[in-house]
């Protein structure tokens, strides 16, 4: 089942103008991705104010810059900043802190926010954070392609991360050459650059850039195009339970108020 999502403009964090693709009216969640933003604008007014602190707990959020960068801070300790070509992977676990702030007052700020479900044994896990440097990440080049490989596996070329479990998530760009993949049994593919042709059986469709596709129960797929890019992103879903509202995701609406009475009482990450 193949099916195609606008992306939604929206208003998040301090005023930070995003593409909401997953999170919104039109797609709540592909579980068990439950938000997926993208950041791009080479207006400072679009991203300055940021995303001041703010909590999560049970979910891994993941930040992948493509072009700027951000500096960020949490109530653990750790601080660093987001480069070109860099990767945040925190685990949220039991609870946490954080803010991301642009730590530029110019230029073009690109990049995406993705928030996973942890399932309900690794919710109340210690949160931890990972700063993925560019030249960390491999990236594989064939005749016409090129697969950043952020994790998963992809070509026999394993990512630098290891999840609780299995996700995959790539940067994709054709020019002229196809990407062949086995899937999982959700598969997201966000079009960020041109347009891209994605055979589903005997048929084919063109996706322009701006629309996410999601794909369930395929086995496979094969995506073509010029001079376009995509980012492809897989698991399976977590056949539990969800409470959910705002930045919290439990499996049980006690356990969403506990958040909530924790984060109240200064004790979220404690």
């Amino acid at each position: 089942m193949i099916k195609i999502y606008k992306s939604q403009e929206v208003s998040d964090g301090a005023g930070v103008k995003l593409n909401r693709i997953i999170g919104s009216n039109k797609i709540d969640n592909a579980n068990p991705f439950y938000l997926l933003d993208e950041f791009r604008s080479d207006n400072k007014d679009s991203y300055i104010a940021g995303f001041p602190m703010h909590p999560h707990r049970g979910i891994e959020t993941i930040t992948y810059m493509v072009e700027g960068s951000f500096t960020h801070r949490d109530s653990k300790g750790n601080h660093g900043v987001l480069k070109s070509g860099e990767v945040q992977w925190m685990s949220a676990g039991k609870g946490i802190l954080h803010e991301e702030m642009p730590a530029m007052e110019e230029g073009q700020l690109w990049g995406y926010q993705l928030w996973v479900n942890l399932p309900a044994k690794y919710k109340m896990a210690e949160p931890t954070y990972r700063h993925i440097k560019a030249e960390d990440i491999p990236i594989i080049k064939e005749e016409g392609l090129e697969v950043k490989v952020i994790s998963g596996t992809f070509d026999k070329v394993e990512g630098p991360i290891k999840s609780y479990f299995p996700v995959d998530y790539m940067d994709v760009k054709l020019k002229g050459g196809s990407f062949e993949k086995e899937l999982r049994i959700t598969n997201v593919i966000y079009v960020h650059t041109g347009s891209i042709i994605i055979f589903d059986a005997d048929a084919k469709q063109e996706i322009n850039s701006g629309n996410m596709i999601l794909i369930e129960d395929v086995s496979k797929v094969k995506i073509t195009g010029e001079n376009s890019g995509f980012l492809f992103i897989s698991s399976n879903p977590i056949n539990e339970p969800v409470a959910r509202y705002g930045p919290f995701i439990m499996n049980t609406t006690d356990e969403l108020l506990q958040a909530f009475d924790d984060y109240n009482n200064g004790i979220l990450d404690k």
